[in-house]
């Protein structure tokens, strides 16, 4: 399997009436994506704090942009999709691109993910070796992937982007008493301006 170096963010706010029906018509999209557009993965889940709260949000993972490409005919030939942007309740707030950079980390693929954390920042080039610096403690404390890139659209193009994955609450919680206690961590904390932290229910990974 290739690895990835983009990924594609779209949010979508969704009436809560209908939030089942929506997410049984994105599912139904997954697998041409990874059959037709390439795309290395896509993760579909529920956003559960900050402004998008209640909201869908559907990451795919490319070699190319491509990939999206395709996927973007994808969506226009799918009846369910279709069909759940003229429902009139779902609406699409925001589809952002990801360019990630090259960050070592030993991805953990034994448990089951359950939680994506997205960190944003507004940070300088360094953050790279910031990141690269801090990744092991993420793996030690239960973290399962971890990716970092540049917002490469939307309106925080060239704002960081960290997206790490969990099996648990307890391994966030444990990752971030971790971190609190890492004095490279707090050192970075100077230069990266936080803008942005939520947290994602996966409901299916693919």
């Amino acid at each position: 399997m290739s690895d990835p170096n983009y990924f594609v963010i779209t949010v979508a706010k969704t009436e809560p009436d209908y939030f089942n029906t929506a997410v049984e018509q994105a599912s139904s999209v997954i697998g041409d994506l990874k059959s037709k557009a390439g795309a290395i993965s896509v993760t579909l889940g529920r956003i559960g704090t900050g402004e998008h709260a209640g909201s869908v949000a559907l990451f795919q993972s490319y070699e190319s942009l491509s990939g999206f490409e395709k996927a973007l005919d994808i969506y226009a030939a799918s009846s369910d999709y279709q069909a759940m942007m003229a429902s009139g309740k779902v609406q699409v707030v925001m589809r952002n691109i990801l360019k990630l950079h090259s960050v070592p980390f030993e991805q953990n693929a034994s448990d089951t993910m359950k939680y994506i954390v997205l960190t944003r920042a507004a940070a300088p080039a360094s953050s790279v070796e910031t990141i690269t610096q801090l990744a092991p403690v993420f793996a030690d404390n239960g973290a399962m992937t971890l990716r970092f890139g540049t917002l490469a659209t939307g309106s925080n193009a060239g704002n960081r982007l960290l997206g790490v994955t969990y099996p648990s609450m307890d391994a966030i919680e444990k990752t971030y008493d971790a971190l609190g206690a890492n004095s490279n961590y707090q050192a970075a904390l100077s230069t990266f301006d936080i803008n942005y932290r939520g947290i994602i229910r996966v409901l299916s990974f693919a």
